[in-house]
């Protein structure tokens, strides 16, 4: 099974709060038959100003925690991007 929406990053937004709390939560994801999980940070300029390149990043390193824990799922990157006026253009700048 594939999640199309998580906010299992820690401490990038209004989910999980630290590493602990995020494997809690691929753990459960696992168990509940979950393979592959879209990390989705919100993107949300002023509020939360996460960058595509900082959730690249931060996608790989919890990647490498969750094999590092023996934790078998496969995250990918995405993002929640609220909508606003200047979106597609936010877009283009954040995510190159």
């Amino acid at each position: 099974m594939i999640d199309l929406h998580c906010h299992i990053l820690p401490g990038v937004d209004d989910g999980a709060a630290d590493e602990e709390q995020a494997l809690e939560m691929a753990r459960q994801a696992v168990a509940e038959g979950v393979e592959i999980q879209a990390c989705t940070p919100h993107i949300y300029p002023g509020v939360y100003p996460n960058r595509g390149p900082d959730i690249l990043a931060r996608v790989a390193w919890f990647q490498s925690l969750l094999d590092y824990e023996n934790v078998p799922l496969r995250v990918v990157a995405g993002a929640d991007v609220h909508i606003a006026p200047d979106l597609v253009q936010r877009i283009r700048v954040d995510f190159h």
